[in-house]
């Protein structure tokens, strides 16, 4: 799937940060950020500059003062405050990468202070280029990766530099590019991607030979751990995921990626855009670029994905390419190559509701909502509007699936008032079963209901709804009487019997079906005072039917009585 055929939106506002401190000015900036509450910029000159929400700067010279050094790679581990660089002589191809690890809390406190170095082997006797890093929380252990292939593992007191253990991991004919520690109480996770090749170790102990998950890498910057503790890798045509136990689920996106990260539950992708794009992506709401046309090589384009939804919540063009991306303070920063802070912020709920309901997308505000944790009651509300807008395109079918999810939360004298206006009694009658399903049913409402059961001719249903309620929690007079209007004799009958009424089961029995036998012998049942009186009521009846039956049935009353008497 093509990143095009995703839905597009702008669910972030977009604004171009002024009067930027002197240290976002610098040339080839490298950018990390990782919780913390601080974003950590790197310069070509060798400092680092530590910037926090205020926008206040306290830089220190984090590189040797020998020509060509240059740190080329940042980590913040914000659960110990550490700072982790790596320094290489860009000039100087078979120079060692220099690893420090600086204390944050110190180094606002004091300024300048010493870190503590890294102590490790070159893997072999040709210097490679350090293409990848990573360290666990607690930084206990440090994963290195190179451009020969080969992946180191460091472990023990590193923060202290004390018995520190150094073993090479596994060898590949292709550059590391990406390094991503996962740990648990109980294990140490190690993902590792290639160009070529996507792997998992268990670093806990010394057993840590590789399981390869897939012969297909990634370039560098291109994966990240999520929230639940998944690998994501994005190539070219797609964003996939993995656990240390295979591969899972993958999201369509056609583009050359260029860099990964992610904020809160969205992807952000940076990919390269050929000029023909990249004034079509920057056109729209709240897309702060330059009126040019941009080449392959100086732009990229910098879209935020939401996964969940399956939909692009923004997409537009930063100038000179996306250098870095930082998500703190709840927000998103994107550095430009041409020395431009963009700022993303979000759009409230409700916003990026009122842009769906104005394209009538309501199953997506639906989704929406519910991954937003909206209660149940504004749930219910949209699908209620959702029910409103098909209603009023005569899709009472599909408006009467909408307005089922609102029980409990709109009144059913709404929905009910709807449908009979419309004279759509069979979509009356799924709401009225759903409401006594639900338990939210009146007298009033079961009442109507065998009413629709009735007009319907839905002797199945009627049927199943009178053989299995539990409470009757409706007039059962009404139900007799509506029952008996409609000729389900039967369904009356079962109700009067059932509910002990006896005069108007014998109603039914000699008025409605003229079974005079069958009334007498439910008579007979009956105590002798019962019997007198609806002899008295329905006896000449009886008598012009079965005459012989009558007078015995009478006699054996009288015969009764004065038996009675005697004793």
């Amino acid at each position: 799937m093509a990143s095009f055929q995703l839905r597009q939106f702008h669910f972030f506002k977009r604004e171009a940060l002024e009067e930027l401190p002197a240290a976002f000015k610098q040339p080839e900036l490298l950018m990390a950020s990782n919780g913390g509450d601080l974003v950590f910029l790197a310069d070509s000159a060798g400092y680092v500059h530590v910037i926090n929400r205020s926008f206040v700067v306290r830089s220190f010279m984090a590189a040797s003062d020998a020509p060509g050094m240059r740190i080329t790679q940042m980590l913040h581990i914000h659960q110990t405050r550490t700072l982790l660089t790596v320094e290489e002589n860009v000039s100087a191809a078979t120079s060692r990468p220099a690893i420090k690890l600086w204390s944050v809390d110190r180094l606002l406190r004091q300024g300048d202070v010493q870190p503590v170095t890294v102590k490790y082997q070159q893997p072999t006797s040709t210097p490679y280029p350090l293409t990848a890093v990573a360290a666990t929380p607690s930084v206990s252990q440090i994963a290195l990766g190179f451009a020969g292939g080969h992946i180191v593992l460091i472990r023990g007191n590193i923060l202290k530099s004390r018995s520190t253990k150094q073993r090479t991991l596994h060898v590949t004919p292709e550059p590391v590019t990406n390094l991503h520690f996962i740990t648990n109480s109980t294990n140490v996770t190690l993902f590792a991607t290639t160009t070529a090749q996507t792997m998992v170790f268990d670093t806990t102990n010394n057993k840590s030979d590789p399981v390869t998950l897939e012969e297909r890498g990634c370039s560098i910057g291109c994966s990240l751990i999520n929230e639940d503790d998944e690998l994501i890798v994005a190539r070219d045509e797609a964003i996939y995921t993995y656990t240390a136990d295979g591969r899972g689920p993958c999201f369509a996106f056609d583009a050359p990626k260029v860099l990964l990260r992610r904020f809160k539950h969205y992807l952000l992708l940076a990919t390269a855009a050929p000029s023909s794009m990249a004034p079509n992506l920057a056109s729209g709401e709240d897309s702060v670029v330059d009126e040019q046309v941009y080449s392959f090589n100086d732009a990229t384009t910098f879209t935020i994905l939401d996964t969940k939804n399956k939909l692009v919540a923004y997409t537009g063009v930063v100038s000179g390419g996306v250098r870095g991306v930082a998500t703190e303070w709840g927000s998103i920063f994107v550095l430009g190559g041409h020395g431009t802070l963009d700022y993303y912020s979000e759009k409230d709920l409700l916003e990026r509701l009122d842009i769906l309901y104005r394209q009538n997308l309501y199953p997506l505000a639906v989704k929406m909502a519910q991954n937003g944790n909206y209660d149940m009651a504004s749930v219910a509300g949209i699908y209620k509007r959702y029910g409103d807008w098909l209603y009023s395109k005569d899709d009472f079918d599909t408006a009467m699936s909408q307005y089922m999810q609102t029980i409990g939360f709109v009144e059913p004298s709404y929905v009910i008032r709807k449908y009979l206006d419309a004279q759509r009694l069979s979509n009356l009658t799924s709401y009225l079963q759903e409401l006594h399903t639900a338990g939210m049913a009146t007298s009033d409402h079961t009442t109507l209901l065998l009413n629709c059961y009735t007009k319907l001719r839905d002797e199945e249903r009627l049927n199943q709804f009178i053989h299995t309620q539990e409470d009757y929690q409706f007039d059962v007079d009404t139900a007799i009487h509506v029952c008996r209007q409609a000729g389900f004799y039967e369904q009356a009958l079962y109700l009067a019997d059932k509910f002990s009424k006896t005069g108007m089961y014998l109603k039914l029995k000699i008025e409605d079906q003229d079974d005079i036998q069958a009334a007498l012998e439910y008579m007979r049942k009956l105590g002798d005072m019962d019997i007198s009186a609806y002899m008295a009521e329905f006896g000449r009846r009886c008598l012009s039917s079965l005459p012989r039956e009558t007078t015995e049935l009478l006699i054996d009353v009288c015969i009764k009585g004065m038996d009675a008497r005697a004793i």
